[in-house]
């Protein structure tokens, strides 16, 4: 059996029981504050993890982009100067 992301109890299912899943919810509205519970600081984790900032990804594909661009602009040129000159 899996066991638990807050607490290490044994879960059927998934990564986080019902109790430290409750308890993340009510710590994210307000309505629980025990900064010492270890679903507390597992939402802390997460919230860090999710906010840290991430390496731009999409660099390759604008250069791809760009490449393909040009090259479509230069035969476009090529095939209107042909029409003008032939």
């Amino acid at each position: 059996m899996a066991k638990c992301n807050g607490c290490g109890k044994e879960v059927s299912e998934g990564r986080l029981c019902a109790l430290c899943a409750a308890k993340m919810v009510n710590y994210h509205n307000g309505d629980y504050d025990d900064e010492n519970d270890p679903a507390v600081k597992l939402y802390h984790e997460t919230a860090a993890k999710m906010n840290s900032p991430k390496p731009p990804s999409g660099g390759c594909a604008l250069v791809v982009l760009a490449i393909t661009s040009l090259s479509a602009v230069l035969a476009a040129a090529g095939i209107g100067i042909e029409n003008l000159i032939g």
